[in-house]
């Protein structure tokens, strides 16, 4: 039978659009093969090594960029040898200034003799612009005594000096401020490329360093980019109860989303049970509530829930997809008999329990997952304190306190 869907479509208007990271699906590590490479040295001498990924080294996330030009290249170089590695991203779709709100990322340099900043040369990251000329931002970082050219008409220039060896050091830059309100640029200029490089240099003495780049964050206003808030339905349920999902969706762009997908599923383990579709609209800054079609769980799980949009254009991948884990639970509270108590007074492994029993009683104290799986139980009386000796994972757990015919719960968040 087909079922016929009647959409209530009342969108909350807000109140001034919110920046998303413009780098697509998380940019430099989730994606990093769109970033490109490139070397440049005097031909036969080229000693360069670039890594899209590195993640030995990653300080955010699973990965990390980084360029090295440590390496020492033949003998004989000429003078004022010079070495450069670059990683750099074109992007494919105009962004202008006005569109765009902050740069953040990490960064971080070893250098070739241990703790001698002055045996590197620089290292940093290039923005180009283009208005018909190509007009260049530069953020670099290099040694105490570098001393850097001043601006000129088509290279803005942001110097630093570098951390000590292995440092990270975290980078928030308002490219409003610095480019416009600094550097007297253009609102309408617009953002073509992304670079990341390092350097090495020879003055007599080989000189070199590995540079890393992580957490890659360009923040500003799309166009288009629908995504979902949150999960707004609960994280249990009960076999033989319908579980209908419910999440929050958002359109962050400026142009309204005319037709796009609102996507969920559950799996159990590695099979897919459930799958549902919907079809939406929602004007630009505005955000919505949508409910999809009943679930009937036929065990007690745990299920994964995931929920998804999907737009053509989308100009942010980062919100597009929200999971969690809902498990069963047959755990319910009953009318409390006077001097029965039950406290949970801890989020971290081994939880911290006081509970306090009618005189003359006994109890027993469970501590059951999010699944309703037992992990611990234990025999109590009169009142006190108790801990529960499990080696916890983080999530959601459930303790009972029960006493004759009468029950108490108290569900906890353990954090690691």
């Amino acid at each position: 039978m087909k079922r016929v869907f009647v959409l209530a479509f009342l969108p909350i208007v807000l109140f001034g659009l919110e920046t998303v990271n413009l780098i697509k699906d998380a940019g430099f590590e989730k994606d990093s093969e769109v970033w490109l490479m490139r070397s440049e040295a005097d031909g036969e001498y080229d000693s360069t090594e670039i890594n899209r990924h590195d993640p030995d080294s990653a300080y955010k996330g699973d990965y990390c960029g980084s360029i090295d030009t440590r390496k020492q290249p033949a003998e004989a170089l000429p003078d004022m040898y010079y070495l450069t590695g670059t990683l750099f991203q074109i992007f494919m779709y105009p962004k202008k200034l006005k569109d765009l709100d902050s740069l953040i990322f990490s960064h971080a340099a070893i250098f070739r003799h241990e703790g001698v900043k002055t045996s590197t040369s620089s290292y940093g990251l290039r923005l180009e612009f283009s208005n018909g000329d190509v007009i260049e931002a530069w953020y670099f970082w290099g040694a105490p005594d570098l001393t850097p050219a001043d601006d000129t008409p088509t290279e803005k220039l942001f110097p630093d000096t570098i951390s000590n060896e292995g440092e990270w050091q975290n980078v928030k830059r308002n490219l409003n401020t610095d480019l416009v309100d600094i550097k007297g640029l253009s609102l309408e200029i617009e953002l073509d490329s992304i670079m990341f490089w390092g350097e090495g240099i020879n003055f007599n003495t080989w000189r070199g360093q590995k540079a890393f780049f992580d957490g890659i964050r360009l923040m500003g206003y799309a166009d288009y980019d629908v995504g979902v808030k949150e999960i707004l339905s609960g994280d249990s349920l009960e076999v033989g109860t319908p579980y209908a999902p419910v999440v929050r969706i958002k359109n962050f762009g400026r142009e309204n989303a005319d037709s796009f997908l609102v996507m969920t599923e559950i799996w159990d383990g590695s099979s897919l049970i459930y799958v549902d579709t919907l079809p939406w609209t929602l004007e630009s800054d505005t955000e919505d509530t949508v409910t999809f079609a009943d679930f009937d769980p036929p065990t007690t799980g745990p299920y994964t829930l995931t929920v998804r949009t999907h737009m053509t254009p989308d100009e942010c991948d980062e919100d597009d997809e929200v999971s969690k884990e809902i498990g069963h639970t047959a755990i319910t509270e009953t009318t409390l008999p006077d001097g029965l108590s039950l406290e949970v007074r801890s989020i971290a492994s081994p939880l911290q329990v006081s509970y306090s029993l009618p005189y003359g009683e006994q109890g027993t104290l469970t501590l059951f997952d999010a699944t309703g799986r037992r992990i611990e139980r234990m025999a109590v009386t009169r009142s006190g304190s108790v801990e529960f000796n499990s080696t916890l994972a983080s999530g959601v757990y459930v303790v009972k306190l029960e006493c004759g015919s009468a029950k108490i719960t108290s569900k906890v968040i353990v954090l690691r």
